[in-house]
């Protein structure tokens, strides 16, 4: 993995989102170790909606740092998590279980547990659809949507780019469909995901990680069978 080219599309978006107010900078994302990542198997990106940085009056505001460098990829992530594990912890479970010989979510430690477990997202790569900060939720997709069809040339190499063997789309990935030339007929439903197969990479829809509609363990072993059934 290239990490030229990785420095490359970070100039790319940092040159490319901006915000109108000027009251932020993009937050850049990627893959979290390059080495780690060329040696996965498999290669896991997912697809989040967009960063979260500070609000004043409702407003997010901040940027101008890396999601993996800066957070992500740091020794204490495994402390720093708590305010965002509803997000995290069901991306560590699913990335754990795939790297690990297709553990089901039982057969896991409790990441309480077992706090090492966190370094597992050092293997993956993760990129945002909307690299500008926005709020501890989104209320408005047409502001994700709005930033793929502004940026999807940046969105589209980095898919090409880290090259992976499994992309999952936190309710992000019909945004690319038509750019990937996924054909919607093509697309399979199992439990709560939906996925399809193209060029022996496997695109999953999903719902967000922090989503309350299934079970964590259904939410994670859904994702885990899907890609063991396929690579």
């Amino acid at each position: 993995m290239s990490y030229h080219l990785c420095s490359q599309i970070d100039a790319q978006v940092r040159q490319s989102f901006i915000d109108p107010s000027g009251k932020s900078t993009p937050i850049t994302d990627g893959i979290v170790d390059t080495e780690l990542y060329a040696k996965a198997r498999p290669k896991i990106l997912w697809i989040l909606k967009e960063p979260y940085d500070t609000e004043e009056d409702g407003v997010p505001v901040g940027g101008g740092w890396s999601l993996t460098q800066d957070v992500i990829g740091r020794w204490d992530f495994h402390l720093r998590i708590k305010r965002t594990q509803s997000t995290w912890h069901p991306i560590i479970y699913i990335c754990y279980g795939l790297l690990n010989g297709f553990m089901p979510f039982e057969a896991m430690d409790k990441i309480a547990d077992n706090p090492e477990m966190v370094k597992i997202l050092r293997n993956i790569a993760v990129i945002n659809v909307k690299k500008l900060p926005g709020l501890t939720r989104t209320h408005d997709f047409s502001a994700i949507s709005d930033a793929y069809s502004k940026h999807k040339d940046i969105l589209i190499r980095q898919l090409s780019v880290y090259n992976p063997d499994v992309i999952i789309g936190a309710s992000t990935l019909p945004l690319f469909y038509d750019d990937l030339g996924i054909d919607r007929k093509s697309i399979q439903k199992s439990g709560s995901i939906n996925y399809a197969v193209k060029n022996k990479k496997i695109y999953i829809d999903a719902y967000h990680p922090a989503q309350t509609t299934v079970q964590r363990s259904q939410y994670v072993n859904d994702i885990i069978t899907a890609v063991k059934s396929v690579l």
